[in-house]
Protein backbone atom coordinates (compact mmCIF):
# COMPACT_ATOMS: atom_id res chain seq x y z
CA UNK A 1 0.00 0.00 0.00
CA UNK A 2 1.43 3.41 -0.87
CA UNK A 3 2.20 5.78 2.25
CA UNK A 4 -0.78 8.52 0.96
CA UNK A 5 -2.97 5.72 0.96
CA UNK A 6 -2.29 4.55 3.68
CA UNK A 7 -2.57 7.78 5.24
CA UNK A 8 -6.13 7.96 3.66
CA UNK A 9 -7.16 5.25 5.81
CA UNK A 10 -5.74 6.71 8.65
CA UNK A 11 -7.74 9.83 7.85
CA UNK A 12 -11.14 8.13 8.09
CA UNK A 13 -10.64 6.22 10.68
CA UNK A 14 -9.78 10.27 12.23
CA UNK A 15 -12.64 12.11 10.58
CA UNK A 16 -14.95 9.42 9.38
CA UNK A 17 -15.54 8.41 5.76
CA UNK A 18 -19.20 7.80 3.88
CA UNK A 19 -20.46 4.15 3.41
CA UNK A 20 -18.25 1.87 1.23
CA UNK A 21 -19.43 1.25 -1.31
CA UNK A 22 -17.31 -0.05 -4.93
CA UNK A 23 -16.42 3.10 -7.14
CA UNK A 24 -18.37 3.63 -10.17
CA UNK A 25 -18.08 6.12 -12.92
CA UNK A 26 -19.89 9.18 -12.56
CA UNK A 27 -23.24 9.81 -15.32
CA UNK A 28 -21.60 11.66 -18.25
CA UNK A 29 -23.92 13.68 -20.02
CA UNK A 30 -24.32 16.96 -21.59
CA UNK A 31 -23.79 19.54 -19.56
CA UNK A 32 -26.63 22.19 -18.01
CA UNK A 33 -25.89 25.39 -18.64
CA UNK A 34 -26.13 27.79 -16.11
CA UNK A 35 -25.13 31.54 -14.08
CA UNK A 36 -23.85 32.49 -10.84
CA UNK A 37 -25.24 35.05 -8.75
CA UNK A 38 -28.10 34.80 -11.14
CA UNK A 39 -29.88 38.24 -11.84
CA UNK A 40 -34.08 37.48 -12.30
CA UNK A 41 -34.57 40.48 -14.88
CA UNK A 42 -31.97 38.39 -17.20
CA UNK A 43 -33.65 35.02 -16.34
CA UNK A 44 -36.72 34.79 -19.15
CA UNK A 45 -34.15 35.19 -21.50
CA UNK A 46 -31.95 32.89 -20.10
CA UNK A 47 -34.08 30.47 -19.72
CA UNK A 48 -35.49 31.07 -23.30
CA UNK A 49 -31.96 30.16 -24.46
CA UNK A 50 -31.58 26.67 -22.75
CA UNK A 51 -29.30 28.53 -19.58
CA UNK A 52 -31.70 25.85 -17.52
CA UNK A 53 -29.48 26.20 -14.29
CA UNK A 54 -29.48 29.25 -12.11
CA UNK A 55 -27.87 30.33 -8.21
CA UNK A 56 -28.71 32.88 -5.53
CA UNK A 57 -26.51 33.48 -2.76
CA UNK A 58 -27.32 34.79 0.85
CA UNK A 59 -25.33 36.96 3.38
CA UNK A 60 -24.87 36.25 6.99
CA UNK A 61 -23.96 39.49 7.35
CA UNK A 62 -26.65 40.72 5.40
CA UNK A 63 -29.50 38.65 7.21
CA UNK A 64 -28.31 38.68 10.82
CA UNK A 65 -26.35 42.63 11.50
CA UNK A 66 -26.91 42.06 15.46
CA UNK A 67 -26.66 39.08 17.22
CA UNK A 68 -30.48 37.47 16.74
CA UNK A 69 -31.87 40.50 14.77
CA UNK A 70 -32.64 38.83 11.61
CA UNK A 71 -33.52 40.74 8.22
CA UNK A 72 -36.44 39.00 7.24
CA UNK A 73 -37.54 41.36 4.40
CA UNK A 74 -33.74 40.34 2.62
CA UNK A 75 -34.75 36.70 2.88
CA UNK A 76 -38.59 37.08 2.05
CA UNK A 77 -36.79 38.42 -1.29
CA UNK A 78 -34.77 35.73 -1.75
CA UNK A 79 -37.33 33.43 -1.50
CA UNK A 80 -39.06 35.59 -3.87
CA UNK A 81 -35.92 35.33 -6.83
CA UNK A 82 -35.75 31.59 -5.71
CA UNK A 83 -39.67 31.49 -6.86
CA UNK A 84 -39.16 33.74 -9.72
CA UNK A 85 -35.86 31.38 -11.43
CA UNK A 86 -38.59 28.40 -11.06
CA UNK A 87 -41.12 30.02 -12.61
CA UNK A 88 -38.80 29.87 -15.25
CA UNK A 89 -38.03 26.55 -15.34
CA UNK A 90 -34.42 26.89 -13.95
CA UNK A 91 -32.84 24.80 -11.22
CA UNK A 92 -31.56 27.14 -8.42
CA UNK A 93 -28.61 26.46 -5.84
CA UNK A 94 -27.95 28.10 -2.83
CA UNK A 95 -25.25 29.73 -1.68
CA UNK A 96 -25.49 30.19 2.29
CA UNK A 97 -23.03 33.41 2.84
CA UNK A 98 -21.44 31.87 5.79
CA UNK A 99 -18.07 33.13 4.66
CA UNK A 100 -20.06 36.66 4.46
CA UNK A 101 -19.39 36.10 8.16
CA UNK A 102 -20.97 39.02 10.53
CA UNK A 103 -18.72 41.49 12.68
CA UNK A 104 -20.09 40.84 15.55
CA UNK A 105 -19.14 36.95 15.27
CA UNK A 106 -15.71 37.81 14.12
CA UNK A 107 -15.25 39.75 17.06
CA UNK A 108 -16.09 37.32 19.55
CA UNK A 109 -12.92 36.24 21.61
CA UNK A 110 -10.89 32.87 19.32
CA UNK A 111 -13.08 33.27 16.39
CA UNK A 112 -10.92 33.65 13.54
CA UNK A 113 -8.27 31.15 12.42
CA UNK A 114 -5.30 32.09 13.72
CA UNK A 115 -1.79 30.43 11.69
CA UNK A 116 1.31 29.01 13.68
CA UNK A 117 2.85 32.44 14.31
CA UNK A 118 -0.08 33.30 15.37
CA UNK A 119 -1.73 35.89 13.34
CA UNK A 120 -5.41 36.17 13.01
CA UNK A 121 -7.02 36.08 9.67
CA UNK A 122 -9.80 37.70 8.74
CA UNK A 123 -11.65 34.43 8.68
CA UNK A 124 -14.56 32.82 11.05
CA UNK A 125 -12.98 29.68 12.50
CA UNK A 126 -16.05 27.46 11.73
CA UNK A 127 -14.10 24.31 11.01
CA UNK A 128 -12.33 24.62 14.78
CA UNK A 129 -14.83 25.80 16.89
CA UNK A 130 -18.40 24.54 18.21
CA UNK A 131 -19.85 27.91 19.50
CA UNK A 132 -19.74 29.26 16.09
CA UNK A 133 -21.43 26.82 14.34
CA UNK A 134 -24.02 26.87 17.11
CA UNK A 135 -24.45 30.78 15.96
CA UNK A 136 -24.70 29.80 12.59
CA UNK A 137 -27.03 26.88 13.07
CA UNK A 138 -29.42 29.44 14.39
CA UNK A 139 -28.61 32.03 11.20
CA UNK A 140 -29.42 28.86 9.02
CA UNK A 141 -32.62 27.55 11.06
CA UNK A 142 -33.70 31.67 10.45
CA UNK A 143 -33.11 31.29 6.59
CA UNK A 144 -35.13 28.16 6.53
CA UNK A 145 -38.03 29.07 8.36
CA UNK A 146 -38.78 31.81 5.29
CA UNK A 147 -36.63 30.59 2.43
CA UNK A 148 -38.87 27.08 1.24
CA UNK A 149 -35.52 24.93 0.79
CA UNK A 150 -37.79 22.90 -0.89
CA UNK A 151 -37.83 24.46 -3.53
CA UNK A 152 -33.60 24.85 -3.71
CA UNK A 153 -31.80 21.88 -6.14
CA UNK A 154 -28.68 22.42 -4.69
CA UNK A 155 -26.47 23.82 -1.63
CA UNK A 156 -22.75 25.46 -2.46
CA UNK A 157 -20.76 24.42 1.00
CA UNK A 158 -17.48 25.75 1.88
CA UNK A 159 -15.59 25.85 4.80
CA UNK A 160 -17.54 28.11 6.54
CA UNK A 161 -15.56 31.28 7.20
CA UNK A 162 -14.28 30.46 3.61
CA UNK A 163 -16.55 30.23 0.37
CA UNK A 164 -14.58 27.56 -0.67
CA UNK A 165 -13.34 24.53 0.85
CA UNK A 166 -10.07 25.48 1.73
CA UNK A 167 -7.81 27.30 4.83
CA UNK A 168 -6.30 30.82 3.63
CA UNK A 169 -3.46 31.48 1.79
CA UNK A 170 0.27 30.90 3.43
CA UNK A 171 1.04 29.39 6.71
CA UNK A 172 -0.92 26.74 8.67
CA UNK A 173 -3.88 27.76 10.45
CA UNK A 174 -4.84 25.22 13.12
CA UNK A 175 -3.42 27.33 15.90
CA UNK A 176 -6.49 29.29 17.62
CA UNK A 177 -7.40 27.88 20.97
CA UNK A 178 -10.02 25.49 19.23
CA UNK A 179 -7.61 23.99 16.94
CA UNK A 180 -5.32 23.23 19.39
CA UNK A 181 -7.66 20.83 21.29
CA UNK A 182 -9.68 24.05 23.31
CA UNK A 183 -12.85 23.63 25.05
CA UNK A 184 -14.91 24.61 21.91
CA UNK A 185 -13.75 21.82 19.62
CA UNK A 186 -16.21 20.70 17.92
CA UNK A 187 -17.37 17.34 19.06
CA UNK A 188 -17.29 15.55 15.10
CA UNK A 189 -13.92 16.41 15.31
CA UNK A 190 -10.94 14.54 16.74
CA UNK A 191 -8.53 15.92 18.28
CA UNK A 192 -5.87 17.79 17.30
CA UNK A 193 -3.21 14.74 17.13
CA UNK A 194 0.14 16.96 17.87
CA UNK A 195 -1.19 19.82 19.92
CA UNK A 196 1.85 22.73 20.02
CA UNK A 197 3.68 20.97 17.09
CA UNK A 198 4.62 23.83 14.07
CA UNK A 199 4.90 22.42 10.33
CA UNK A 200 8.08 22.46 9.62
CA UNK A 201 9.46 22.41 12.14
CA UNK A 202 10.62 18.79 13.10
CA UNK A 203 10.53 16.56 15.98
CA UNK A 204 7.96 14.53 14.79
CA UNK A 205 8.26 10.60 13.37
CA UNK A 206 6.82 10.00 9.76
CA UNK A 207 3.73 8.68 11.04
CA UNK A 208 3.01 11.66 13.49
CA UNK A 209 3.31 13.93 10.17
CA UNK A 210 1.51 12.11 8.27
CA UNK A 211 -1.45 11.64 11.27
CA UNK A 212 -1.21 15.74 11.78
CA UNK A 213 -1.28 16.23 7.97
CA UNK A 214 -4.78 14.14 7.24
CA UNK A 215 -6.43 15.60 10.76
CA UNK A 216 -5.94 18.93 9.15
CA UNK A 217 -7.39 18.38 5.47
CA UNK A 218 -10.19 15.95 7.59
CA UNK A 219 -11.10 19.17 9.83
CA UNK A 220 -12.29 20.67 6.35
CA UNK A 221 -14.54 17.12 6.02
CA UNK A 222 -15.88 17.61 9.10
CA UNK A 223 -16.40 21.30 8.74
CA UNK A 224 -18.97 20.09 5.47
CA UNK A 225 -20.39 16.96 6.71
CA UNK A 226 -21.35 19.17 9.97
CA UNK A 227 -23.47 21.67 7.05
CA UNK A 228 -24.56 18.58 4.88
CA UNK A 229 -25.95 17.30 8.53
CA UNK A 230 -27.38 20.96 9.24
CA UNK A 231 -29.34 21.19 6.27
CA UNK A 232 -30.53 17.51 5.94
CA UNK A 233 -32.18 18.24 9.78
CA UNK A 234 -33.64 21.42 8.67
CA UNK A 235 -35.82 19.73 5.50
CA UNK A 236 -33.20 20.27 3.11
CA UNK A 237 -33.22 16.97 0.61
CA UNK A 238 -31.31 18.15 -2.13
CA UNK A 239 -27.64 18.17 -3.50
CA UNK A 240 -24.32 19.09 -1.84
CA UNK A 241 -21.69 21.16 -3.86
CA UNK A 242 -18.38 21.22 -2.59
CA UNK A 243 -16.38 24.02 -3.82
CA UNK A 244 -12.76 22.71 -4.60
CA UNK A 245 -10.55 25.38 -6.90
CA UNK A 246 -7.42 24.34 -8.69
CA UNK A 247 -5.61 20.90 -8.80
CA UNK A 248 -3.82 21.68 -5.41
CA UNK A 249 -1.89 19.13 -3.83
CA UNK A 250 -2.26 15.22 -5.87
CA UNK A 251 -1.44 12.42 -3.81
CA UNK A 252 2.22 12.19 -5.06
CA UNK A 253 2.94 15.58 -3.96
CA UNK A 254 1.35 15.02 -0.63
CA UNK A 255 3.53 12.27 -0.03
CA UNK A 256 6.40 14.41 -0.42
CA UNK A 257 5.37 17.36 1.87
CA UNK A 258 5.10 14.46 4.56
CA UNK A 259 8.37 13.31 4.12
CA UNK A 260 9.77 16.57 3.98
CA UNK A 261 7.92 17.43 7.28
CA UNK A 262 5.50 19.99 6.21
CA UNK A 263 7.19 22.51 4.92
CA UNK A 264 5.05 25.68 4.19
CA UNK A 265 3.44 25.37 0.61
CA UNK A 266 -0.04 25.04 -1.15
CA UNK A 267 -0.95 21.81 1.23
CA UNK A 268 -1.40 24.63 4.02
CA UNK A 269 -4.77 25.63 2.17
CA UNK A 270 -5.78 22.15 3.01
CA UNK A 271 -6.48 21.71 -1.06
CA UNK A 272 -5.81 17.93 -1.26
CA UNK A 273 -8.91 16.67 -3.07
CA UNK A 274 -8.24 13.38 -3.12
CA UNK A 275 -8.31 12.62 1.15
CA UNK A 276 -10.82 15.57 1.07
CA UNK A 277 -13.61 13.69 -1.27
CA UNK A 278 -12.42 10.23 0.24
CA UNK A 279 -13.49 11.29 4.03
CA UNK A 280 -16.95 12.91 2.47
CA UNK A 281 -20.19 10.39 2.34
CA UNK A 282 -21.27 8.96 -0.91
CA UNK A 283 -24.83 8.76 -0.54
CA UNK A 284 -25.84 10.49 -3.66
CA UNK A 285 -26.06 14.00 -2.67
CA UNK A 286 -22.25 14.91 -2.37
CA UNK A 287 -21.05 16.68 -5.47
CA UNK A 288 -17.64 17.40 -6.71
CA UNK A 289 -17.87 21.18 -7.86
CA UNK A 290 -14.86 22.44 -10.18
CA UNK A 291 -14.93 26.10 -9.33
CA UNK A 292 -11.83 26.99 -11.53
CA UNK A 293 -12.66 25.43 -15.28
CA UNK A 294 -10.84 27.18 -17.62
CA UNK A 295 -8.10 28.51 -15.59
CA UNK A 296 -5.14 27.39 -17.14
CA UNK A 297 -4.12 24.66 -15.70
CA UNK A 298 -2.61 21.72 -17.23
CA UNK A 299 -2.87 23.74 -20.56
CA UNK A 300 -6.43 23.56 -20.33
CA UNK A 301 -6.88 19.62 -20.88
CA UNK A 302 -10.09 17.90 -21.23
CA UNK A 303 -10.80 14.53 -19.81
CA UNK A 304 -10.17 11.22 -21.58
CA UNK A 305 -11.78 7.74 -21.83
CA UNK A 306 -8.35 6.63 -19.78
CA UNK A 307 -8.27 8.70 -17.18
CA UNK A 308 -9.78 6.07 -14.95
CA UNK A 309 -7.39 3.85 -15.27
CA UNK A 310 -4.64 6.14 -13.95
CA UNK A 311 -4.39 6.07 -10.61
CA UNK A 312 -4.70 8.91 -8.29
CA UNK A 313 -1.19 8.68 -7.15
CA UNK A 314 0.77 8.66 -10.61
CA UNK A 315 2.64 11.41 -10.28
CA UNK A 316 1.28 12.39 -13.64
CA UNK A 317 -1.58 13.60 -12.63
CA UNK A 318 -0.21 16.71 -11.49
CA UNK A 319 -0.10 17.88 -14.88
CA UNK A 320 -3.32 17.53 -15.65
CA UNK A 321 -5.92 20.50 -15.48
CA UNK A 322 -8.11 21.29 -12.52
CA UNK A 323 -10.94 20.07 -14.22
CA UNK A 324 -9.89 16.61 -15.41
CA UNK A 325 -8.40 16.24 -12.05
CA UNK A 326 -10.97 16.75 -9.64
CA UNK A 327 -13.64 14.98 -12.27
CA UNK A 328 -11.00 11.86 -11.29
CA UNK A 329 -11.43 12.06 -7.95
CA UNK A 330 -14.97 12.07 -7.97
CA UNK A 331 -15.01 9.39 -10.23
CA UNK A 332 -13.21 7.43 -7.55
CA UNK A 333 -15.88 7.28 -5.45
CA UNK A 334 -19.14 7.57 -7.85
CA UNK A 335 -19.94 11.52 -7.72
CA UNK A 336 -21.64 13.56 -10.30
CA UNK A 337 -18.95 16.84 -10.76
CA UNK A 338 -20.57 20.20 -11.91
CA UNK A 339 -18.23 22.82 -12.54
CA UNK A 340 -17.73 26.93 -13.09
CA UNK A 341 -15.32 29.29 -14.43
CA UNK A 342 -12.92 31.57 -12.49
CA UNK A 343 -14.77 35.35 -12.23
CA UNK A 344 -13.61 38.12 -14.12
CA UNK A 345 -11.27 40.13 -12.33
CA UNK A 346 -8.71 36.78 -10.98
CA UNK A 347 -5.82 37.81 -12.89
CA UNK A 348 -4.81 39.97 -16.16
CA UNK A 349 -4.40 36.71 -18.44
CA UNK A 350 -7.51 34.98 -17.62
CA UNK A 351 -9.22 38.28 -17.78
CA UNK A 352 -8.26 38.52 -21.25
CA UNK A 353 -9.52 34.73 -21.73
CA UNK A 354 -12.86 35.71 -20.19
CA UNK A 355 -13.31 38.75 -22.69
CA UNK A 356 -12.50 36.22 -25.46
CA UNK A 357 -15.52 35.01 -27.36
CA UNK A 358 -13.43 32.97 -30.23
CA UNK A 359 -12.67 29.54 -29.81
CA UNK A 360 -9.51 30.05 -27.72
CA UNK A 361 -11.46 31.89 -24.88
CA UNK A 362 -12.49 31.30 -21.57
CA UNK A 363 -16.50 30.17 -22.64
CA UNK A 364 -15.00 27.96 -25.70
CA UNK A 365 -12.52 26.26 -23.30
CA UNK A 366 -14.82 25.61 -20.41
CA UNK A 367 -17.61 24.06 -22.60
CA UNK A 368 -14.76 21.35 -23.95
CA UNK A 369 -13.92 20.84 -20.78
CA UNK A 370 -17.02 20.21 -19.80
CA UNK A 371 -18.23 17.88 -22.26
CA UNK A 372 -14.91 15.73 -22.23
CA UNK A 373 -15.98 15.66 -18.48
CA UNK A 374 -18.88 14.86 -18.33
CA UNK A 375 -20.08 17.68 -15.61
CA UNK A 376 -23.50 17.93 -14.91
CA UNK A 377 -23.76 21.76 -14.81
CA UNK A 378 -21.52 24.66 -16.34
CA UNK A 379 -21.92 27.72 -14.81
CA UNK A 380 -20.38 30.89 -15.71
CA UNK A 381 -19.56 33.23 -13.24
CA UNK A 382 -21.09 35.84 -13.11
CA UNK A 383 -24.29 36.74 -14.64
CA UNK A 384 -23.95 40.07 -14.55
CA UNK A 385 -21.21 39.76 -16.84
CA UNK A 386 -22.98 38.06 -19.88
CA UNK A 387 -24.82 41.62 -19.89
CA UNK A 388 -22.89 44.29 -19.14
CA UNK A 389 -20.50 44.20 -22.27
CA UNK A 390 -17.58 42.04 -20.67
CA UNK A 391 -18.69 38.66 -22.73
CA UNK A 392 -21.40 38.59 -25.04
CA UNK A 393 -24.53 36.86 -23.44
CA UNK A 394 -24.25 34.11 -26.75
CA UNK A 395 -20.79 33.51 -26.44
CA UNK A 396 -21.61 31.18 -23.53
CA UNK A 397 -25.18 30.02 -24.40
CA UNK A 398 -24.52 29.48 -28.29
CA UNK A 399 -22.17 27.00 -27.24
CA UNK A 400 -24.05 25.28 -24.78
CA UNK A 401 -26.61 24.36 -27.57
CA UNK A 402 -23.34 21.98 -28.71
Amino acid sequence: MRPLLAGLLAGCLLVGCGASVTPTAAVVGTPTAGTLLSVVEHSPAEAAAGVRAAMVELSWSRIEPAPGRFDDAALRALRADVDALRRDGRTVALGLGLHDTPDWVLALPDARLVDASGVASPYAALVFDQRLRELAEAYLARVAAVVDLRAVDSVRLGAGGLGEVLYPDGGWWAFDRNAQNGPDRPPSLPPNPAPGWVPGSGGLPDDGVRAWADWYVGALADVVRWQMTTLSGLGFGGSFEVLTPGVGVVPAAYDDAVARGLPEGRLGTGAAWAALYAALPRDGRVVASVTSVADGSGDDDPCTPDDRSVALDDPAVAGWSATRWITRVAGEHGLAVTGENPGHGASADLDAAYRDPSEQGMAATAWRQARSCGLRTLSWAHDRQLWDGTLPFAAFADRARG
